[in-house]
């Protein structure tokens, strides 16, 4: 179980490009020091920060020890040497993908449903639904899926999705979100890059908008 903010942390390793195996390395080696430092049982982690520089530091290793292997695999080595498991949905079977978006589809129509019954019409929602049945057409069709061009056109939609639900929230529901995300991010503001600083902001609304219509993020990464 993690917490928003920690979730929030997750996405922008996930969208910094981060392979899973380079985040775990960073994480263990995070704990690994801080069970040296610490006395027995005297304090614990109770956020994935903690962790941040450690698996920053462990992707700055990797991006240097593999520097110059793009050109190796355009001479014809596989993408995966380059990056293994950087790719949303990779090693997943067309039905789960088809699934996973039958049930986005379920929730956004549940909210379209909710909100046309309210007399409010939001053309965003339309366009997402349009689209979310137009990939699931094309999933069908295809022999082999292109996960990297799926997720793309996920990221778009969850997008306009989240644009969509904001202006579904009250203002001051708002206002109260984006207070409790910088109260909990002020510890780690000094230690953060602002644009790192702003995405894990902008996250942690997002999951906020996610879970306040109960509508899963539209990302293969969630699978």
């Amino acid at each position: 179980m993690v917490s928003p903010m920690d979730w929030s942390l997750i996405a922008v390793w996930r969208d910094s490009g981060i392979p899973l195996h380079v985040a775990l390395r960073g994480i263990d080696l995070a704990m690994d020091t801080f069970q040296a430092k610490s006395s027995r049982g005297s304090s614990r982690v109770s956020t994935l920060f903690y962790c941040h520089d450690s698996v920053m530091s462990e992707f700055a290793r990797y991006v240097e020890a593999h520097v110059g292997e793009k050109a190796d695999t355009a001479a014809g080595e596989s993408d995966a040497a380059v990056a293994p498991g950087a790719v949303a949905g990779e090693g997943l079977e067309k039905t789960e993908v088809q699934q996973f978006i039958n049930e986005r589809i379920k929730e956004v129509k549940a909210l379209a449903e909710r909100q046309t019954a309210g007399d409010r019409e939001l053309d965003g929602i339309d366009r997402v639904l349009a689209r979310l049945g137009e990939i699931n057409e094309d999933i069908e069709k295809a022999s082999q899926l292109d996960f990297e061009a799926i997720e793309h056109d996920l990221s778009i939609l969850d997008q306009i999705l989240v644009d969509e639900l904001e202006t579904l929230v009250p203002s001051e529901r708002l206002t109260e979100w984006d207070r409790e995300s910088k109260k909990e991010l002020r510890v780690y503001k000094k230690r953060l890059p602002k644009e790192t600083f702003q995405k894990i902001h902008q996250n942690y609304l997002r999951v906020k908008l996610h879970r306040e219509f109960d509508i899963g993020e539209l990302s293969l990464f969630h699978l």
